[in-house]
């Protein structure tokens, strides 16, 4: 596994934020590992402040969690959590995908089939990070296309760390294949092309399993 880039020279927390974040995607950590400070900012070559800072955003983005006793460690993920998450999930995502309907382009429609294919294929594989990362940007150009930032913000923080760890993948779905993860995908798709009869609320549940 890469270590994390060494950065000489930093003037912005971006950077710093950037860097870690690009740890997490790339699975450099695993789910409820800590998160020092002090390690961090020697192996990055920098002091300490810009990493808290950085791990405070990444805490924000729902990355990262941060308690007063054990400091800074990556999120994880219970099967309860999952459920907890889902409740909320469904009405969301059934908004963002009958609102991304009406805006959505043939282009579009193109990049999310490249991506569903990628997806199936690298779960097939057990790429399950890259697996992640496919899905992600698969959900995140819906969410933008409804035209509603908050909606799609709300969203991206609800089910970036999801899809970043793999748990989407690893936890409750164990009757999880690469055959039906194309037909869920597909009916995403289907549905924005206007070519299906289901509502909206019953093509994210279908996606999720339930």
């Amino acid at each position: 596994m890469p270590g994390l880039p060494q950065l000489k020279s930093i003037s912005m927390r971006e950077s710093v934020v950037e860097a870690l974040r690009k740890a997490l995607y790339d699975g450099r950590f695993e789910a409820g590992q800590a998160l020092s400070e002090p390690s961090l900012a020697a192996e990055m070559g920098i002091s300490r402040g810009p990493v808290r800072e950085a791990l405070l955003v990444l805490v924000q983005e729902g990355l990262a969690v941060h308690s007063p006793n054990r400091g800074f460690s990556v999120v994880e993920f219970t099967a309860s959590d999952l459920r907890d998450i889902s409740e909320i999930r469904v009405p969301l995502e059934a908004t963002a995908l009958s609102m991304a309907k009406e805006r959505i382009s043939e282009k579009d429609l193109g990049t999310l089939e490249t991506l569903k294919q990628k997806l199936v294929e690298t779960h097939a594989k057990r790429q399950i990070l890259v697996c992640g990362q496919a899905d992600m940007q698969f959900h995140s150009l819906i969410w933008e296309r409804t035209g509603n930032s908050r909606l799609a913000l709300t969203l991206q923080h609800l089910l970036a760390p999801m899809f970043t760890y793999g748990s989407v993948f690893n936890i409750g779905r164990p009757d999880l294949t690469s055959a039906l993860l194309s037909e869920e995908h597909d009916l995403f798709i289907r549905f924005l092309r206007g070519r299906v009869d289901r509502s909206a609320e019953d093509c994210v549940r279908f996606h999720i399993g339930l």
